[in-house]
């Protein structure tokens, strides 16, 4: 018997239908689906169409894959800044005068920043080791930001667009992991202090880096 149209459109839901009913990125499920994680039929012009009844089966057991709380934060973070740096860097001159081994450091910190956000969504309080890894992070991001010529207004507005990326996710998490409100604005006062912390070193290295 053939299956109509409307049956099949209830009961398949593309990329970005699924996405959304799950509140994750869509890049993030599509890595899901390249590693099996989630079954899928692929239309003859090659479009992901997910089984709606195996989407809402994921609504109650997320965040999945079996990572923690702080392993999805920073999986999820790396697909929303993936999507969304490349749009925002691409007309920004400063950029291209960072030369190889520069954009090496520049990644390396964006990394190591989304590994720290992750570790404050499980930790009550910032750690010492905490503290001084985001010292660390803002002498990094003062110095390239220094060093590829730009203005304070403008390194600053960039360091604010990769902070936003980090608290939007965290923003996110009662919708995608199911965490209480309260559990999520402590954790957002966390990032935001640590964040500042950040912000105030790598204003302080881009001035001594302008003054050298």
């Amino acid at each position: 018997m053939a299956v109509s149209g409307t049956r099949l459109e209830n009961d398949w839901l593309t990329l970005s239908q699924a996405s959304e009913l799950l509140g994750v990125h869509p890049a993030t499920l599509r890595q899901w689906s390249d590693e099996g994680k989630i079954n899928l039929f692929r239309t003859p012009g090659g479009h992901r169409r997910f089984a709606r009844s195996e989407i809402e089966r994921l609504l109650h057991v997320l965040p999945v894959r079996g990572l923690g709380l702080s392993a999805f934060v920073a999986s999820e973070t790396v697909e929303r800044t993936r999507h969304d740096m490349p749009v925002v860097l691409q007309h920004q001159p400063w950029m291209q005068r960072l030369d190889a081994e520069q954009r090496d450091r520049w990644r390396l910190a964006g990394r190591q920043l989304v590994g720290l956000v992750a570790q404050l969504t499980v930790n009550a309080a910032p750690t010492e080791q905490q503290r001084s890894a985001a010292v660390s992070l803002g002498h990094v991001y003062g110095q390239l930001l220094g060093q590829a010529g730009l203005e304070l207004p403008d390194a600053v507005l960039n360091f604010l667009f990769f902070r936003d990326s980090l608290v939007e996710t965290i923003t996110d998490l009662p919708s995608t992991t199911g965490l209480d409100r309260d559990a999520t604005l402590a954790t957002i006062r966390r990032v935001n202090s640590v964040m500042n912390d950040v912000l105030r070193i790598m204003m302080d290295s881009f001035g001594e880096e302008h003054a050298g």
